[in-house]
């Protein structure tokens, strides 16, 4: 990167179509399904605009390696903010989940923090969203949680979590076999994946991976398995937008964005 992102901080600007707000969302190159997901959320007034950033690949052949890289592997982060940025936007949305849930709830604020003062605006992270979500709807405390990932990242998740005061009943991983991959579990195999996870014991069930087509199912898993569903798209986009004034309910988005 030739220029420090925090060099190219703009004063967050409205205009024709965004005559609200613009919402900067950040998505992995390989991700396609964080951009159409968070459209469909997008009220009036507001209009989205995605960058990319690169990662390196993770070897989930290699579960040794695969948890190296969960635990150091860092993206191009910051150069994908020095793009979007210039078009003036008033908040980030982080399209990238992973990450986020390393540590704890302080690693997790802490990077928020950094973020925010890189960019000059509120920068919403996924794992910090998520936990936002499960305090409004009344801070459930057992959950249980669905990923694409293998179990080192499940683990890792899970340990989030814990670390946050949650008590995990189970986690259930779909093994993906690749990041393009993700997008490529059909509705009946993300619904299978949630019966698998799902306990009569857990409160709230959690979804954490962004390239996972699930927040159109949000209110069939409610109603299927009659508790809420804090998915990972849905918490990071009504967050993004909460964090700046907008509290317009997301019509067919589930509890959380409906209701908070």
């Amino acid at each position: 990167m030739t220029t420090p992102a925090h060099s190219i901080q703009h004063t967050p600007s409205t205009d024709v179509m965004a005559f609200r707000a613009k919402v900067a969302v950040v998505v992995p190159a390989t991700n396609t399904i964080v951009q159409p997901e968070m459209e469909a959320m997008r009220p009036a007034g507001v209009t989205n605009h995605v960058t990319r950033m690169r990662l390196p690949p993770r070897p989930y052949d290699d579960q040794n390696e695969y948890k190296k890289a969960l635990e150091t592997e860092k993206g191009d982060l910051e150069d994908a903010l020095e793009s979007v940025l210039l078009c003036e936007p008033h908040v980030v949305a982080h399209g990238h989940s992973i990450h986020s849930f390393r540590g704890d709830g302080e690693v997790a604020l802490r990077e928020e923090k950094r973020l925010e003062a890189l960019c000059g605006i509120p920068f919403v992270t996924p794992s910090r969203a998520v936990l936002a979500g499960l305090e409004a709807i009344g801070r459930p405390k057992r959950i249980s949680i669905l990923t694409p990932y293998w179990p080192p990242a499940d683990q890792m998740i899970a340990e989030f979590f814990k670390a946050c005061g949650y008590e995990v009943v189970s986690t259930h991983g779909l093994k993906s076999t690749g990041p393009t991959a993700v997008a490529r579990f059909t509705h009946d195999e993300i619904m299978k994946g949630f019966e698998e996870v799902n306990r009569h014991e857990s409160e709230a069930l959690i979804h954490v991976g962004t390239n996972l087509p699930v927040s159109a199912m949000t209110q069939e898993i409610e109603q299927k398995f009659a508790k809420p569903m804090i998915g990972v798209n849905v918490a990071t986009y009504w967050l993004a937008l909460r964090r700046i004034g907008i509290m317009d309910p997301l019509p067919g988005m589930g509890l959380l964005a409906e209701k908070y």
